[in-house]
């Protein structure tokens, strides 16, 4: 007799077994029980989360979650992700997700996968479409080599831009100096390519998000700097253990002028 599947509230002491069961459907994007614990801990206090878990005994063979949406930050907006070991579960995690989304009035569902798994052929089937691409800025410190940019390093030099980190500008944690962080991430993101016009978090919840971020550390993010200006912004963050060598790139842009 087959064992019967159970859908239960995730708890916080399923980190590891949560994390282990994403990284084994999908190794090519390793999963850390610290990082998603982070990224849980980053959500405003009254937003919508939810993560029901499918068990069949002891083993975890699927996973729901429902969240509003951080990446498109509009009214109505809220994430679906299912994830399965067995394709067949995912129209009932599906299913289990858009109720617990009902009392809502979600407009618009959104999900994120990679267009070589299997779920992205499932979801075109099922109505979904795509709405926007977006990849991952990793920097392989194994194979970094400073020397290949020597030329553009004196290039800007030769037009008085220098390169500091947060550090070097004197970063204190004080208001002063993150106000001239946002005011320049704001500025930059006018411009970034996207679907829809990017909304910017406020900058009490871009302070907490990001610099209040365990992998925020002020020798990360690099300013572009001429004549006492701020121009331009690099952001690097240290490296996730789940994929050691390789730091994670933010936001990298310059000032329009």
């Amino acid at each position: 007799m087959e064992e019967a599947t159970v859908f239960l509230d995730f708890r916080n002491e399923e980190y590891p077994a949560l994390t282990a069961f994403l990284t084994a459907l999908h190794p090519e994007e390793p999963r850390s029980a610290d990082t998603l614990r982070r990224l849980d801990a980053g959500r405003v206090a009254g937003e919508h989360h939810a993560r029901t878990l499918a068990w069949t005994g002891a083993e975890l063979v699927g996973m729901v979650e429902t969240e509003r949406s951080r990446q498109f930050a509009r009214p109505g907006w809220y994430g679906l992700h299912a994830h399965a070991a067995d394709p067949s579960m995912r129209a009932e995690l599906m299913k289990r997700g858009l109720e617990t989304l009902q009392p809502l009035s979600p407009a618009v569902l959104h999900t994120t996968v990679s267009e070589d798994w299997s779920e992205h052929a499932w979801l075109r089937q099922h109505g979904w479409n795509e709405h926007e691409r977006t990849w991952l800025s990793l920097l392989d410190l194994t194979a970094f080599r400073p020397e290949q940019f020597a030329d553009r390093q004196a290039r800007a030099q030769a037009e008085g831009i220098e390169i500091r980190t947060l550090a070097e500008l004197g970063y204190d944690g004080s208001e002063k100096i993150l106000r001239r962080v946002y005011e320049l991430t704001v500025r930059l993101l006018a411009d970034v390519p996207s679907t829809d016009p990017v909304i910017p978090w406020p900058f009490e919840l871009w302070r907490e998000r990001v610099l209040g971020h365990p992998d925020f550390t002020p020798d990360g993010p690099l300013i572009a700097v001429q004549q006492g200006e701020w121009v331009g912004l690099t952001e690097l963050y240290l490296p996730r253990r789940e994929v050691p060598g390789m730091l994670h790139q933010g936001l990298t842009g310059v000032r329009r002028e």
